[in-house]
């Protein structure tokens, strides 16, 4: 009788707590409202026009005045939960340490040859999703994006390569069983845990909306697992879920293959991360038309719009706190000259990562006190480490045939199917090891192939992207030194991995070896120079288990305990720019006081319905 008490008076709280959210008045307006998009324009490809919206310098006098938040960091978590803010008629400030807004959305050109950084395909994009609709209105309807192939990966294990096509649930199902027809009952399990794991995991982002004492009510009792079984799920690692279900090498790789979206390995990860990402990509994926700085260029304008900006060149020191160090009411800016200017604001926003912003912007004896604090102990994700090819040929040219042949997909390419085993064995080499080593996991790609504005952008030329894992210890004695001017022995050790790298894809593609024009290595300390990350690491947090444990995925949500103090990014929900773009959404529906992932959806029914 204890127990059915206990359950009944939880979901008692949980049911009125809900019911007076939905019965509460919004304290804002709806920010989608109304459809806003806009006739699409002729892409802007004047570099100074382009850099007169993306490279605004920070100056005291650029600063709007009475600003309703401050938001840290111009990734698409910030851009996001500023333009949706702007939407409903706040005016946002957005500070970015780098010199061009955009955080890992942001592109740079050099030798005549452009480069994304960050972008390389997202999902969900090819038909009207909502995830398309919410684009389109952060952006007023102006960007705009470009299908990859049918078989938008292909991955390779050793000397064996399979394809992986988009095109719907259906077809991603039937494509895996042509290629492996002797293991048919397999891929029908894993497929249906997939599906089953799937269709939880929206209850992985309530935990993080209801107050934090209800979710832990929810869970220590036992009262969310009767809702939901997405924390049971993470309870199991990829690896563990894949290999019980299989025991062929080739379809266990093949159902892992892409972990390196998320950077953590089959065996530490928790299945609802890989259950999502296969999920996110059955309708293939897409590739802003432009390249990946058309992001943040047409997301600037929604914010400025509502008298908000976003100023480059702003790197933040701190937070500033009121006399009793009670609420934050602002930030001080470090500006390129070494001067430091305090702009003040009723909220700040920190788009920054759990860590940046816990350890280093937050006063050390308010974040020794607040609830994240033990959250900041976590593991960083693994370091990248990217190489930039520029060829001198048109694709025509160098395109190939066969496997060898060049077009706009990507290429995830392993020394062997046993993901996990080679990938450690790699990051527990030493430095001098390494050197010596094939680089074990490749994400490789051709940028310009996806872009159909390319060519006329950029007539004659290719660009190849290279990414791989590293380890930030080969690196760690150069962290101090100034970025350029680390010495020839980290150059050294730089270039030898990319190098490799270079010479790898080389194998798979031979018909580019002899138009190699450029070549630039970003090691994990390129990462954070430009991206502001602590160890190097591509997605913040460590995808791991612990990471999406019920326990801490309770503590990272939009809303902290100290006041005036709110997150979002990836950290609050997941790696990615889709992960990162819902954070924003998940975060601006917490501070304008309504459920803005609501509003998109029924923003997007109606616009359906009105098609």
């Amino acid at each position: 009788m204890a127990v059915i008490g206990i359950l009944l008076t939880g979901l008692a709280l949980a049911a009125g707590y809900l019911l007076a959210s939905w019965l509460r008045k919004p304290a804002s307006r709806n920010p989608f409202e109304r459809d806003t998009r806009k006739p699409v324009q002729p892409l802007v490809t004047d570099q100074k026009l382009r850099d007169k919206v993306l490279k605004q310098s920070f100056s005291a006098d650029r600063v709007p005045s009475d600003l309703d938040a401050i938001v840290i960091g111009s990734g698409i978590g910030g851009l996001s939960v500023a333009a949706i803010m702007a939407k409903a008629g706040k005016r946002v400030l957005v500070l970015e340490q780098h010199d061009q807004a955009g955080g890992c959305c942001h592109t740079y050109i050099e030798k005549g040859y452009e480069f994304d950084v960050g972008i390389h395909y997202i999902g969900n994009l090819n038909t009207q999703t909502p995830s398309k609709t919410l684009l389109d209105q952060l952006t007023n309807g102006q960007l705009q994006w470009a299908p990859l192939d049918d078989e938008f990966d292909t991955a390779v294990f050793g000397d064996n390569r399979y394809s992986v096509l988009g095109g719907g649930r259906k077809r991603w199902i039937e494509n895996i069983k042509k290629q492996f027809p002797d293991n048919i009952d397999d891929v029908d399990r894993l497929c249906d845990a997939v599906i089953r794991c799937k269709k939880s995991n929206f209850y992985m982002a309530v935990v993080k909306l209801l107050p934090v004492w209800l979710s832990q009510l929810l869970v220590q009792t036992g009262l969310f697992s009767l809702i939901s079984d997405i924390f049971k799920w993470n309870d199991r690692t990829v690896l563990d879920v894949v290999s019980s279900e299989t025991k062929n090498k080739d379809l266990q790789a093949y159902f892992m293959y892409c972990f390196g979206d998320y950077g953590t390995a089959p065996d530490k990860a928790g299945f609802p991360m890989q259950a999502t990402l296969l999920g996110h990509f059955w309708n293939g994926g897409a590739y802003p038309i432009g390249g990946g700085s058309e992001i943040a260029f047409h997301m600037i304008p929604v914010i400025e719009e509502a008298g908000g900006r976003v100023l480059v060149r702003a790197e933040v020191s701190e937070l500033l706190m009121d006399e009793l160090r009670s609420a934050v009411i602002g930030v001080k800016v470090k500006k390129a000259s070494g001067a430091v200017v305090d702009v003040r604001a009723p909220m700040v926003i920190s788009n920054a990562g759990i860590y940046n912003t816990m350890q280093r912007l937050v006063p050390r004896p308010v974040a020794e006190t607040s609830r994240l604090w033990p959250v900041t102990k976590l593991p960083h994700s693994l370091p990248g480490f990217s190489v930039f090819v520029g060829i001198n040929a048109p694709l025509e040219k160098i395109r190939g045939e066969g496997d060898s042949r060049i077009s706009a997909r990507n290429w995830w390419v392993f020394t062997s199917n046993d993901l996990t085993k080679c990938c450690d064995d790699y990051m527990s080499l030493s430095v001098e090891e390494a050197l010596d080593s094939d680089v074990p996991l490749l994400f490789i790609s051709f940028p310009s192939t996806k872009d159909p504005e390319w060519e006329k952008r950029y007539p004659g030329k290719t660009t190849m992207a290279i990414v791989s894992l590293a380890n930030y210890d080969w690196f760690k004695q150069w962290e101090n030194e100034r970025c350029k001017k680390r010495g020839a022995d980290y150059e050294g050790v730089k270039n030898t991995i990319g190098d490799r790298m270079v010479a790898q894809a080389t194998r798979l593609f031979p018909q580019i070896k002899d138009h190699i024009d450029y070549v630039s290595c970003g090691s994990p300390l390129s990462n954070n120079f430009y991206l502001a990350a602590p160890r190097g690491e591509m997605y913040g947090l460590d995808h791991s288990q612990q990471r999406f444990s019920a326990e801490n995925q309770i503590l990272l949500r939009p809303d902290t305990d100290i006041p005036g103090l709110y997150l979002t990014g990836q950290d609050i929900l997941s790696g990615g720019v889709t992960g990162a773009l819902y954070a924003g959404v998940l975060s601006a529906g917490v501070i304008l006081g309504r459920n803005c992932l609501n509003d998109v959806d029924e923003l997007h029914k109606r616009l359906e319905k009105a098609k």
